[in-house]
């Protein structure tokens, strides 16, 4: 039996070994409470102030958010594009992924290695370089394709894409669809992959038509990826920002260079892109920008929500629905 002395000094051991796992969690928590934690509070007590980063700080309560939701005419607008682009690219990424990682898993195509990196390529090249690429294609005066458009005579002067709104936004969508579409393509292509074949048999053997597979199982079954895809979807339009500013900040018209930030009449002005003008750019209103952030975080979080909700719902219906 072990003597009183022999038990202290156990329990002794026993506690010096218990404060190693915690102190091995200290630099995490110094590093998150230096530039994650103290930042999210200061932007905050930011946010209740008149601030151009200059000047002495003046308390002005909750007014730059009432400002923003009231009298600010770009908050709004901008948080309306993003909506507008998230609109037309999430259906367009969604389906356009699930049909092209049909295609890749067709015994039609010949070279599916090329097929597949030429199709993700985009998704991996730098963002700004993606700008400067759609602004050298559709660019008024010395666009590719108004070049190829006057060259064979379809039109007789250059389009203007980038200087009316409808059509620039219209690009915008092209270039957002055309970045993505390989990532969607590589998610749904991994969940083809692990269908199992004794599906497509059986469905074989009942007769069914390749369209009638495609829909009834196919699709079914990549549910739970369409679910992940819709909710990084979200995360990427409320984060849209470099490559509209890389095409619209280098843009020229025939009258000439673009005066504010957000393209013609500010149709292509994202929810980041405001934040960034509004904090570092034309207006350099610090507290200003920083309510914004807030405010797109309550955007952000009802958008999240209402994604959960739909989910669950149709996680409620029975399971041989697609929707």
């Amino acid at each position: 039996m072990p003597t009183p002395n022999v038990i202290k000094l156990n329990r002794k051991r026993l506690q010096g070994k218990d404060i190693w796992p915690y102190l091995f969690l200290v630099p995490f928590f110094v590093i998150y409470l230096a530039f994650n934690f103290y930042p999210l509070i200061y932007s905050f007590i930011i946010s209740l102030n008149k601030w151009d980063g200059f000047t002495k700080p003046a308390f002005i309560g909750f007014k730059n958010y009432v400002d923003i939701f009231t009298r600010d005419p770009y908050f709004l607008k901008s948080i309306k594009n993003t909506l507008i682009f998230m609109a037309f690219d999430i259906p367009l990424c969604v389906g356009g992924g699930i049909v092209m990682a049909a295609i890749l898993n067709s015994k039609y195509l010949k070279a599916p290695d090329v097929f597949r990196w030429t199709t993700f390529l985009p998704y991996v090249t730098i963002p700004v370089a993606i700008g400067i690429l759609f602004l050298l294609i559709f660019d008024w005066n010395m666009g590719l394709l108004n070049r190829i458009l006057l060259s064979i005579g379809i039109i007789r002067e250059g389009i203007n894409f980038l200087g009316v709104p409808a059509l620039a936004r219209g690009v915008t969508i092209s270039m957002i669809f055309w970045k993505y579409l390989g990532y969607h393509m590589i998610f749904f292509n991994a969940g083809i992959l692990s269908i199992s074949h004794e599906l497509y048999e059986a469905a074989d053997v009942d007769g069914a038509s390749g369209f009638t597979k495609f829909f009834k199982i196919t699709v079914p079954m990549l549910k739970p990826i369409l679910e992940f895809l819709l909710v990084m979807n979200i995360i990427w339009g409320f984060q849209l920002f470099d490559e509209p500013k890389a095409m619209f900040s280098s843009w020229t018209s025939s009258g000439g260079s673009v005066a504010s930030a957000g393209g013609p009449q500010r149709s292509i002005l994202t929810a980041i892109w405001n934040l960034y003008d509004t904090s570092f750019g034309t207006q350099m209103q610090y507290g200003k920008g920083a309510a914004i952030a807030y405010g797109l975080f309550l955007f952000i979080l009802v958008s999240s929500l209402i994604v959960q909700v739909i989910i669950r719902r149709g996680k409620s219906k029975d399971e041989g629905g697609f929707f």
